[in-house]
């Protein structure tokens, strides 16, 4: 299967806050990868360190506080480039719902795309609770 993963999760903080949650390196590691490296801006490169493996891609949208984009390239897959997309929506009274949709698994063996469905079940509320 090679669909869009897409998720979705209600944070009782502000956009503000989720923005800094997703882009401030030392904020990233409070819900999702162990470290992280983030150049700020579009053509900026994330490096996400997740135990044994990493994560490393450009940063392709920069809209704070509403959308961040950036690629994916998996130490364990290379040459597979997939895609992270986040969108983050002001629901009112300080709350926000943020979006994911992890897209390009046309290149990827099948197992990648379960993994990412699993990430993103343990990692999305996590950050609501960092939130």
């Amino acid at each position: 299967m090679t669909d869009d993963v897409t998720q979705a999760v209600d944070v009782d903080a502000p956009r503000d806050r989720v923005w800094q949650l997703l882009t401030d390196p030392s904020e990233l590691p409070r819900w999702w990868p162990d470290a992280a490296e983030l150049e700020p801006g579009v053509g900026g490169r994330i490096v996400l360190n997740f135990g044994p493996g990493a994560v490393s891609g450009e940063i392709t949208r920069w809209e704070p506080p509403a959308a961040l984009g950036f690629t994916w390239e998996a130490s364990n897959m290379p040459g597979v480039q997939l895609h992270v997309a986040f969108t983050v929506e002001d629901l009112g009274e300080g709350r926000s719902r943020v979006s994911v949709v992890h897209s390009g698994f046309e290149a990827a063996p099948a197992e990648a795309r379960e993994a990412v469905v699993d990430g993103w079940e343990r990692f999305l509320p996590r950050l609501a609770q960092a939130a």
